[in-house]
């Protein structure tokens, strides 16, 4: 009976103690998913709202070109980040295809352009990951590994669908005093 109990002791210690090692990552993945969005909102206010809305792209000033060479390399980090585990499913879900339709609007595309030049010829990182984005919206540099998998889920969060669409109720309307519906004929 001793080693019931002993055993149930052990076994119930190892998996609160698997449990908290679990939540103390989670939590650790957003607090570094929330340090990269203060530094992606950090950038951004620096781009004029000309610059934002791609009006005028070609007359830039050197600190708004630098504000979006600095997004491509924050991009370029997130993605890094995330192949080793870092963003969990759910923001990367989301990073991924914000980060491939940012890159093709004006200014950014055009300065997309000449960074990957620079890239190319050694002047800058090697962007190996938006490279891949630029072209591919669903691109994930996830680890494969399932036990890595595993740890990316967060234990409060539900698996999303991504073809979930909001439907609106129908509204019905009363009959009129002559009878109709009020539904096209």
């Amino acid at each position: 009976m001793e080693w019931l109990s002993l055993t149930i002791t052990l076994v119930t210690a190892s998996a609160a103690s698997g449990i908290a090692i679990w939540q103390v990552r989670t939590q650790r993945v957003r607090q570094v998913e929330d340090f990269y969005i203060a530094r992606y909102w950090s950038l951004l206010d620096r781009l004029s709202t000309r610059a934002l809305r791609g009006v005028d792209a070609d007359t830039l000033d050197e600190q708004e070109e630098a504000a979006i060479r600095l997004y491509f390399r924050l991009s370029e980090d997130e993605a890094d980040l995330r192949a080793q585990g870092w963003v969990s499913d759910d923001t990367w879900r989301f990073w991924g295809g914000a980060i491939h339709s940012q890159m093709h609007r004006p200014p950014f595309d055009r300065l997309w352009a000449e960074t990957s030049q620079d890239s190319d010829a050694g002047r800058d990182y090697e962007f190996r990951h938006l490279r891949q984005l630029w072209h591919d919206a669903a691109y994930d540099p996830a680890p494969s590994r399932t036990f890595r998998r595993w740890l990316r889920r967060s234990p409060w969060r539900r698996p999303t669908t991504p073809a979930r669409r909001l439907t609106l109720p129908r509204t019905t309307t009363a009959p009129d005093r002559a009878g109709n519906s009020g539904e096209p004929r």
